[in-house]
């Protein structure tokens, strides 16, 4: 049956004719492993673990009846590097069998001929944590990693250790361009915001935006007075060693809320001198011509905690379940303690927020940053409840409050649950990743992240920008070139992370690069003019040439095409297995919807392949 413009078409479900193979390689433990079968697995080179075992002590083989070749390897607290043999020098795709039973996730390094490459996260691949028996599932490891002519020594080397191993496989990589989104997730957003989104879009995969985290935002002399862009700490060290300042500052509403900000007999003071140091320096920077960058270290909500770091999960008892009505977490308990105090918190925010907004400055805006590490109270109940309190802040900020400075940035991890954290793509607009390497070996990590910033693409799709968040060391700029990993900033932590883990000859090199964006190459916003097409409504905004969405609305899946049209539309689980064919027929530019009913309500993958043969993956929760 054809399907037509706001016509129903039948959905083709699949599983008669998938051979054991496919269905094998179908089966993956990861968000990334969402394309068809075999065109991605044509071609493939197979190295199975036990073959490149050199140290059984700490690295045993152990056989199995279902390990490929009858063997896997336990990685444990070892080390595991394959020699691989590419056909030609180019990027390549890296598959991986294995086991975790562990850990909901077991992250990694990568190390390919020798040099840090990034980092690989293998998802749980059991119901039961610390299930001795192995479980394994294929999943796409590194998306994109540079091989040379010949032989090639690919290393997976203990970060948290205690992953098993089958075997690898090397592929060719199959590059996917972007079609990025031309409008905020804020309808009418300021001019000012739109002028800072189009930048970034405009920059995005040409060149990397330098930035730093601010630690010292005030003068320590009992006033509280502001420090200027020139004498705050990070900032003038940076300008020290290279001449240069960053192009993005990153600021913090750590004081914003809290006990501590709001002790009785001025003894928030101080707190207040912060809030008001922080506002201070975002403006002038903006005026500056740079970029202002919130995160926010929630402090516990009810302020029954006095811990300085009582944004810490094992600092405060917050809990953030008991502000829903039930253990569905679909709706808060307005009359809850937690739900008012929440509220009260981000109004209190929304104020710092609406200040800086009556002075035309717009704010890359990261709350509830790193949920899924669990080590902060608003990530430490799973993911639903936190998607939710994304979507309330959103609404009350963006609707309640009319905020309209405010571009939305995401951070992720990469533990293969990130689209269940994810509150929804029409209330982010930039996808983040925070990445530090252990301490000990931040020194040598100044890779591209190549690998990580294709997972990512892979997981989330084309349409947003993706930006290194937070980093401790900044990835050279002659391997971001060389790599393709194409980040849109970078943001390097505070303190020792600015001072001492880059150092003073690195940060010349960084900030004199042609590839980076610095404070000095900025184009002055009095100066630079808005040319993309203005949102209006958030819903009424005409699509950009090419451009394809996907919705859950009212039992169905509405998916809309302009553009070059679509030749084939799939839906798939998070696990990588092929639920159902929406539609197997060419179908030209409008709107088509698809009944998903009798399908569970979760996280999904659309996968299109368009006109031109692009293929597109769009995520969607069916409610």
């Amino acid at each position: 049956m054809a399907a037509h413009c706001v016509n129903y078409p039948h959905i083709f479900l699949w599983g008669m004719f998938m051979t054991k193979k496919v269905f094998t390689r179908m089966i993956a433990a990861s968000a990334t492993v969402m394309l068809a079968a075999s065109a991605l697995f044509a071609d493939l080179a197979k190295y199975e673990a036990e073959a490149f075992v050199t140290n059984e002590t700490m690295t045993p083989k152990v056989a199995h009846e279902s390990a490929s070749g009858g063997q896997y390897v336990q990685m444990r607290e070892g080390d595991l590097t394959f020699t691989v043999t590419a056909p030609a020098a180019g990027f390549y795709t890296i598959w991986a069998r294995y086991s975790q039973t562990y850990d909901n996730a077991k992250t990694q390094n990568l190390v390919v001929n020798g040099s840090p490459a990034g980092t690989i996260t293998f998802p749980l691949t059991s119901a039961a944590v610390d299930d001795p028996a192995p479980v394994f599932a294929i999943f796409k490891a590194v998306g994109k990693v540079r091989l040379t002519a010949g032989a090639n020594t690919i290393g997976i080397t203990r970060s948290w250790g205690w992953v098993d191993i089958d075997y690898i496989e090397v592929g060719p990589f199959e590059p996917v361009p972007f079609t990025l989104t031309t409008r905020l997730v804020t309808p009418n957003a300021s001019e000012n915001a739109r002028k800072v989104f189009q930048f970034l879009r405009e920059n995005f995969q040409t060149k990397v935006i330098s930035g730093v985290q601010t630690s010292t935002v005030m003068r320590n002399t009992g006033g509280y007075v502001s420090n200027s862009i020139d004498d705050q700490a990070e900032m003038s060290h940076i300008k020290g060693a290279s001449g240069k300042f960053p192009a993005l500052m990153g600021l913090d509403f750590i004081h914003g809320t809290g006990e501590q900000a709001n002790r009785p007999n001025g003894g928030g003071d101080w707190f207040i001198g912060y809030n008001n140091a922080t506002l201070a320096l975002a403006e002038e920077f903006f005026n500056k011509g740079g970029i202002p960058i919130y995160c926010w270290h929630w402090r516990d909500p009810l302020r029954i905690s006095t811990s300085d770091g009582s944004f810490y999960t094992e600092n405060t008892t917050f809990d953030l379940t008991k502000a829903f009505t039930d253990a569905t977490y679909d709706k808060f308990d307005e009359n809850s303690a937690e739900y008012k105090a929440m509220l009260s918190d981000i109004d209190e925010v929304a104020g710092f927020l609406k200040r800086l907004a009556d002075k035309n400055v717009p704010v890359l805006w990261r709350p509830v940053h790193e949920a899924a590490g669990g080590w902060f109270w608003w990530g430490a109940k799973g993911p639903k409840p936190l998607a939710q309190l994304w979507r309330l802040m959103f609404d009350r900020l963006v609707k309640h409050h009319g905020l309209d400075n405010l571009i939305w940035v995401w951070t992720t991890e990469e533990s293969g649950r990130e689209l269940e954290w994810y509150p929804g793509a029409e209330y982010v607009d930039i996808i983040g990743r925070d990445w530090y390497p252990p301490q000990n070996q931040q020194a040598k990590m100044h890779g591209s992240l190549v690998a990580n910033f294709e997972n990512i693409k892979g997981i989330f799709g084309t349409d947003k920008i993706i930006a290194l968040s937070e980093n401790g060391p900044v990835p050279h700029p002659d391997s971001l070139v060389s790599d393709g990993a194409q980040w849109s900033w970078f943001m390097t932590w505070d303190r020792d992370f600015t001072t001492t883990v880059n150092t003073v000859s690195e940060w010349n090199y960084i900030m004199n690069h042609n590839y980076v964006i610095t404070l000095e190459d900025m184009p002055g916003w009095g100066n630079y003019g808005v040319t993309s097409v203005r949102n209006n409504n958030g819903t009424a905004m005409k699509a950009a040439p090419g451009a394809i969405s996907i919705r859950s609305h009212r039992g169905a899946l509405e998916l809309r095409i302009s553009g070059t049209g679509v030749r084939s539309a799939e839906l798939f689980n998070l696990k990588g297995a092929k639920v159902a064919a929406l539609s197997g027929e060419r179908l030209t530019g409008g709107n088509y919807r698809f009944p998903v009913k009798g399908i569970a309500k979760q996280m999904y993958i659309v996968r299109v392949k368009t006109g031109d043969n692009r293929v597109v993956t769009l995520p969607v929760r069916i409610e």
